[in-house]
C-alpha cells in the first residue's frame, strides 16, 4: 500500500504532465487564431537636412545628414487580442539599400497593452527615432520603404512579427549651402 507522500507525488507529476502538455498546445495554436486587423499608412513629407549629431555618448560629433518624415497610421488592432495576448509591440521602420549593405532603423513604435488602445489614428506624426545613414549620407541610397510591423507578445509561446503595410518612397538629398532648391 502506498503512503502519504506516494500518492501525492503521483497526482503531482500527473498534474504537471497535464499542465505542460496543455502549454505546448496553447504556444503552437496561438498564433493560427484568426485576426484580421486594420491598417493603412501613408507618408506624407520627407526631408533630409545636414547637422551635427547631438549625442553625449558619440564623441566623434561629425556632421551628417539626417532625415525626418511626417506620416499618417491609421490601424485597428484590436482583433489581434485573445486569450493568450499580453501585448502588441508596433513599431515603424524604413528599409533601404545603401553601399555598406541592407539598413533596417526603427523610427517610430509603441506599446499597445489592450484593446482600448489598439486603435491608432495618428495625424502628420514625425519619426520619433533618428534616422541617419552609417556613411553620414544618403547619396548612395536609391529608395526605401517605410513598412508598419506589429509583434504580438503572448503570455505563452512564441514571439512573431507580421507585417501589416509597406510604403515605398525615395529619399531626397540635402541641400549644401551654396545650393538652390
Amino acid at each position: 500500500m502506498n503512503n502519504f507522500l506516494q500518492r501525492l507525488s503521483g497526482i503531482t507529476s500527473f498534474a504537471m504532465s497535464t499542465l505542460m502538455a496543455l502549454v505546448v498546445l496553447i504556444s503552437l495554436t496561438t498564433p493560427f487564431l484568426p485576426s484580421n486587423p486594420t491598417h493603412a499608412v501613408q507618408l506624407h513629407n520627407v526631408q533630409t537636412t545636414t547637422g551635427r549629431m547631438m549625442d553625449p555618448y558619440d564623441k566623434t560629433s561629425r556632421t551628417a545628414e539626417y532625415a525626418r518624415l511626417t506620416f499618417d497610421v491609421d490601424a485597428d488592432l484590436s482583433s489581434m487580442f485573445n486569450w493568450n495576448t499580453k501585448l502588441l509591440f508596433t513599431y515603424i521602420t524604413v528599409d533601404y539599400q545603401s553601399s555598406s549593405g541592407f539598413n533596417r532603423v526603427v523610427i517610430w513604435d509603441r506599446i499597445v497593452r489592450g484593446k482600448r488602445q489598439a486603435k491608432l489614428k495618428l495625424r502628420k506624426h514625425h519619426n520619433k527615432y533618428l534616422l541617419r545613414n552609417f556613411a553620414q549620407t544618403f547619396e548612395s541610397v536609391e529608395g526605401a520603404n517605410l513598412t508598419l510591423i506589429v509583434n504580438p507578445v503572448p503570455y505563452l509561446g512564441v514571439m512573431y512579427d507580421k507585417t501589416m503595410s509597406s510604403v515605398p518612397f525615395s529619399i531626397p538629398r540635402a541641400l549644401k549651402a551654396g545650393d538652390k532648391k
